[in-house]
């Protein structure tokens, strides 16, 4: 096995409401880093995450998951955490030993009440925090409607760092406005082989 430092580890907690999609956008990195052959799907039971009968039965997470890969030279160990506030606990003790938060919020259903719940313990930990806007493809998915929701709640401190090319059933990607290049294509629409994320 290999032993990696201490610098050269991040554990990065992903938060936010049930059914946001953090189980499957896991599933997804662990995908495009090559630490996985396919993609799993939640409703089948085949992720990595949930492997619980319990989660396999209701189809959704009930105790928070550590999915490793590497990047870089860097090992990444993302925290899979339950949505739901009867498993809020486990919610906090990812976020007790996680160096980023990263929210996943449905473009669909906007800001739940979780995902503020989880602000709110990330805050009181003074942890950094990142957005990822999921679901972009869905019907009824708006990513202005989000963004002007996400601004409601936590402050007009928040900014986007990518715009969706196209909404709904045209959602065609992504651009970043660092390099005004477009990303790779999210790993739920794929049509071809995907590359690994430029940046982390």
């Amino acid at each position: 096995m290999r032993t990696v430092p201490t610098s050269k580890i991040r554990n990065v907690a992903f938060v936010g409401h049930g059914g946001a999609g953090k189980t499957t956008l896991t599933e997804a990195l662990l995908y495009v880093t090559g630490t996985i052959p396919r993609m799993g799907r939640v409703e089948d039971g085949t992720t990595v995450c949930d492997f619980d009968p319990e989660e396999h039965r209701r189809t959704i997470s009930v105790s928070l998951a550590v999915a490793p890969f590497d990047y870089e030279g860097t090992k990444v160990n993302v925290i899979d955490t339950p949505g739901y506030a009867d498993f809020v606990g486990d919610v906090a003790a990812a976020l007790r030993v996680a160096d980023l938060a990263i929210f996943v919020v449905s473009a669909v259903e906007g800001v739940e009440v979780q995902t503020e719940a989880a602000w709110r313990l990330a805050e009181a930990r003074n942890l950094p925090r990142a957005i990822f806007v999921n679901k972009l493809d869905r019907e009824r998915a708006s990513f202005e409607r989000t963004l002007d929701q996400l601004k409601a709640r936590f402050g007009t401190g928040i900014a986007p760092l990518e715009l969706p090319v196209g909404d709904e059933a045209a959602f065609d990607g992504v651009i970043e406005l660092l390099t005004t290049r477009p990303s790779p294509t999210p790993p739920t629409a794929l049509r071809s082989p995907p590359r690994c994320p430029t940046r982390w």
